[in-house]
């Protein structure tokens, strides 16, 4: 009854609209009009405006990257790989129990938890339980003995052999391995990033075999990209095709497709690159940049850790002895002009060792006050005129480096003479006989302890990297502290200290560290580490590189549930 009633009162209040309306004259119909379309208009932007304040935008699945590299892979396999080519792809398809960070930290990837006893002689390694190979099958502790076997196995010849040296693995579980040192390394996490081969793939082939394997192209592995296909000339491989492995252990990447392209060399790269066969680049020449139709926006740099430096051996010409003469050697040097006019830009001067500082003071060019300190040491000698000879390899870079110092010393009354060997000649003959008087050479220094094998006293006979025959004792108990020491202060200090004496005694000219150069000619979001250890590093968050966007209510976000479905969808 009570609804006929409102449905009756509803129809009269209807019909009584609707003679209002009709009773209105034209212009106040259309004023009726324009207030609702106005409100509605206003209501909407509101609306979303509201919603837009509130709304998180966050990465997509989705999108390609095709980048084209110089050379073809031998080793895809982390055990092996030792040139540009092969880092590049190991690095998208392996995994380690730890990763390198943005900033040179480390965090976990395969390990779930990794614990450090009092004492830094033991780790106990806790692997994830949900960490995948390629072929599905899980990654466990043998997985992670085996690899370490082969890494340390001399039959192999692994490049990272000497980081596993008197470290030893013992499986305490099926997902649970012990490692043990001989003495205290402060950077064993980071020695931990090595990837890890599946043993139910390698196992039936003997350590001779291994380096010829065809598992060295048709890779598996854990890490953030599969090899999906590859596509070969004549039977030498020349595109790899990696998909998205939807199992990796930091979660799915968002990209879903990668494509690295072999070239021969930087002409048919570039060429390629040019005719949009690529969008992305890496390793060229600084100079080509600037012949590029390119917007700046594409160029994404990351500095290396490799430092330039002109290394002294007084032994060979006793000048190098006095301080006064190695000072007025490095004041008499314009780094900036380096950096601007051979590299374009695309590096960093350095006054003090380790590339990375982040507060190190300004290289210092004073010429004049160089020609002071070679005035002083012409009235303390009978000579009257400075002769040395600098060597270094022959590439176009170094040369040019060093023509530009000959000409800045010889600004200063220096008479200079370059000598330039091939690389392979100057390691076997002049570096490993310490046949120079001054060498112009990089060094890697991924972190201050790397300084012990270049300046510490024990290492002033080869095999060792001490080529100056520097000696400080000092610096020696410095250089140990940097090392071993567990205490993140004492190291702090014990670098401090070695700065300083490096700054006071100048046993070395630190010239530059290079950059990464990295260009990219497509709309992905591309993340770099701010310090990169080498060029594949610019693959190391490449499961954080994303194309396409989403705006989100963040209470209703949950990362795994997206995977999940994007993983069915796929």
């Amino acid at each position: 009854m009570k609804t006929s009633q409102y449905t009756f009162e509803a129809k009269a209040f209807i019909q009584h609209l609707n003679f209002v309306y009709k009773s209105l004259s034209s212009e106040k119909v259309l004023a009726l009009w324009l207030f609702i379309f106005f409100s509605l208009v206003f209501f909407f932007s509101s609306a979303i405006a509201f919603n837009a304040k509130f709304l998180t935008e966050v990465p997509s699945y989705g999108g390609s990257v095709s980048e084209g590299i110089i050379g073809t892979p031998r080793f895809i396999n982390p055990v092996l790989a030792t040139t540009d080519q092969d880092k590049d792809v190991t690095t998208l398809v392996f995994a380690g129990l730890t990763k390198k960070m943005f900033d040179g930290s480390v965090s976990l990837d395969i390990a779930e938890s990794i614990n450090e006893s009092d004492d830094g002689l033991h780790y106990i390694v806790t692997l994830k339980k949900n960490a995948r190979f390629h072929d599905g099958e899980n990654v466990t502790a043998d997985d992670v003995l085996f690899t370490i076997d082969k890494i340390q196995n001399p039959t192999v010849k692994s490049p990272h052999k000497i980081e596993w040296e008197g470290v030893t693995a013992e499986k305490t579980g099926d997902s649970e391995v012990t490692f043990t040192l001989k003495k205290p390394f402060p950077l064993f996490m980071e020695t931990l990033s090595i990837g890890i081969l599946p043993k139910h793939v390698w196992k039936n082939l003997s350590d001779d075999q291994m380096s010829l394997s065809d598992f060295n192209v048709n890779a598996i592995g854990s890490g953030p990209y599969k090899i999906e296909h590859i596509v070969t000339e004549s039977g030498i491989p020349k595109v790899f095709i990696l998909k998205a492995h939807d199992r990796y252990t930091l979660g799915r990447p968002y990209i879903e497709t990668i494509t690295l392209s072999s070239y021969q060399n930087e002409k048919y790269l570039l060429k390629a690159f040019e005719d949009g066969d690529i969008q992305r680049i890496h390793g060229i020449s600084p100079e080509k940049i600037n012949t590029l139709d390119i917007a700046t926006s594409s160029i994404h740099t990351s500095l290396l850790p490799r430092t330039f430096a002109i290394f002294f051996n007084p032994n060979k010409s006793e000048s190098l002895a006095d301080r006064n003469i190695r000072t007025a050697l490095q004041l008499a040097i314009d780094k900036e002009k380096i950096i601007r006019e051979i590299f374009y830009g695309y590096g960093k001067p350095l006054s003090s060792p380790y590339p990375f500082d982040t507060d190190q003071e300004s290289s210092e060019y004073n010429p004049e006050k160089a020609k002071e300190l070679l005035q002083k040491n012409k009235e303390s000698t009978a000579s009257s005129t400075l002769e040395i000879s600098l060597t270094t390899a022959n590439t176009e870079e170094m040369k040019k480096v060093a023509e530009m110092i000959q000409a800045d010393w010889e600004k200063v009354g220096i008479t200079t003479t370059i000598k330039i060997y091939d690389v392979s000649d100057l390691n076997q003959d002049i570096i490993k006989e310490r046949d120079f008087q001054l060498l112009l050479f990089g060094a890697i220094t991924q972190t201050p302890s790397d300084l012990y094998a270049f300046w510490h006293s024990s290492q002033r006979t080869f095999p060792g990297l001490n080529i100056s025959n520097y000696v400080s004792k000092t610096l020696d108990e410095h250089l140990e502290t940097l090392r071993s020491s567990k205490e993140e202060e004492s190291r702090r200090l014990a670098y401090e200290e070695v700065r300083k004496e490096f700054k006071d005694e100048v046993p070395g000219i630190f010239l530059f560290a290079p950059s990464l150069i990295y260009i990219t000619q497509d709309k992905n979001t591309t993340i770099l580490p701010t310090y990169s250890y080498d060029n594949s590093s610019r693959f190391v968050f490449s499961e954080k590189w994303y194309r396409y966007t989403n705006k989100i209510w963040p209470s209703v976000y949950y990362k795994p549930s997206i995977e999940l479905l994007q993983n069915i969808i796929h």
